[in-house]
């Protein structure tokens, strides 16, 4: 018992000794400076005056030279290598990421590169997309059309105010969802007024070549684009063009998913201000009959190019006498796809041009063009002959 009490009484001196040693223990002040308020720090911040955002727009576009605003001459030439569509792509998306990130440090300068930011929407064959490249053999269609939404959302949902500054559309649409891919892209370009080029190409398998014509004719009917001046359009993506009243150039082109021919007789009436078309040529002669007939609908017809795999005399001869009713065909381009190899043969064509454009000037008495382009040597090359007026 003693030795309990003894205990009890050692362990409760000890806690009441510790108890008020931290009672008399004061707090240690620190030594820094307290900070206090010093009533401005609601007070607006006010427009850097010194630096990169003080500079002129002068010299703000010096800071874009190593970026040149793409042109839209490139789509508008008939480039055979799709590789190259892919490089000027490529180009123009780290072109667009580095005037994001400048856009992004001050107001002066948001308010400059902006419109630079998002001109041009694109989605095509060989571009880096999330360090992938589109059309990878490994990869499925899916990429294509998942690419191709996130940017029309950045433009019409995330932030509206960017759909004015859209001016050129270069898009592919794959095997994936293509019911609603078309539905929401036919929406979002009745959004963009200053819209002038599109180049459309619809890549579905040869299985649904029966159904996909309807299924773009539906998307497309419901919107009228008068905003668009220039069209190029795979074979398979032709029902875009009935919804284009304003047009003024359009260059089909072949498209290995779709075996039906494109003829100019599906534009009858949908594109009274066409001025500049390029074709192939057997598209043009298969209907030997209607050929007539079917020009007269593009009486602004200026240029025309037509595209051919081989030289028919017969063929010839039938589309040029329905050319002799263009009264305002000013240039005639024939693009051979491969090379010529006998001189004779480009002689024959460039004569047949000649001939047709001679007639033709007898009458407006303009100046006219005639020309040759073909492969050689690994390259293209064109043979021009220009008659001057007189």
């Amino acid at each position: 018992m003693e030795n309990h009490t003894r205990r009890m009484v050692t362990r409760s001196t000890s806690n009441k000794y510790s108890t008020q040693t931290r009672r008399t223990i004061k707090k240690v002040k620190s030594t820094r400076p307290r900070r206090g308020r010093t009533g401005v720090d609601d007070a607006p911040i006010g427009d850097n005056a010194k630096g990169l955002p003080a500079l002129p727009d002068e010299l703000l576009l010096e800071i874009m030279s190593p970026y040149p605003v793409p042109k839209l001459d490139p789509l508008l030439k008939d480039i055979q290598n799709r590789l190259a569509v892919a490089e000027e792509a490529n180009k123009h998306s780290k072109r667009r990421d580095t005037l994001t990130a400048l856009s992004q440090t001050c107001r002066n300068l948001r308010r400059f590169f902006r419109p630079y930011v998002w001109t041009r929407i694109e989605v095509c064959y060989g571009m880096y997309v999330a360090g992938e490249i589109l059309g990878n053999a490994s990869q499925n269609h899916r990429k294509f059309n998942c690419e191709l939404v996130r940017q029309l959302e950045i433009v019409t949902v995330r932030d509206p105010s960017l759909a004015q500054y859209v001016k050129l559309l270069n898009v592919e649409v794959t095997n994936y969802s293509t019911r609603s891919i078309l539905a929401k892209l036919a929406r979002c370009i009745a959004l963009f007024p200053n819209l002038r080029l599109v180049k459309l190409r619809i890549s579905l398998p040869s299985r649904k070549v029966d159904n996909q014509a309807a299924v773009k004719g539906k998307a497309f009917s419901r919107y009228s684009y008068p905003q668009i001046h220039h069209v190029i359009v795979s074979r398979s993506a032709f029902a875009f063009l009935l919804s284009c009243p304003s047009v003024k150039s359009v260059d089909v082109q072949s498209s290995r998913e779709w075996p039906c021919r494109f003829e100019p007789r599906y534009l009858k009436g949908f594109c009274p201000h066409l001025e500049n078309l390029a074709i192939r040529m057997a598209e043009l002669a298969s209907e030997a009959v209607n050929t007539v007939e079917t020009l007269q609908a593009f009486p602004k017809l200026r240029t025309l190019a037509l595209k051919f795999d081989y030289f028919d005399y017969n063929s010839f001869l039938d589309v040029f006498t329905a050319l002799e009713t263009l009264k305002h065909l000013k240039a005639i381009n024939f693009v051979w796809n491969s090379s010529i190899s006998k001189a004779c043969t480009r002689h024959l064509v460039l004569d047949f041009a000649v001939q047709l454009l001679r007639k033709l000037q007898k009458e407006d008495r303009e100046e006219k063009v005639g020309s040759l382009t073909y492969a050689a040597f690994g390259c293209m090359r064109t043979e021009r002959i220009c008659l001057s007026a007189f």
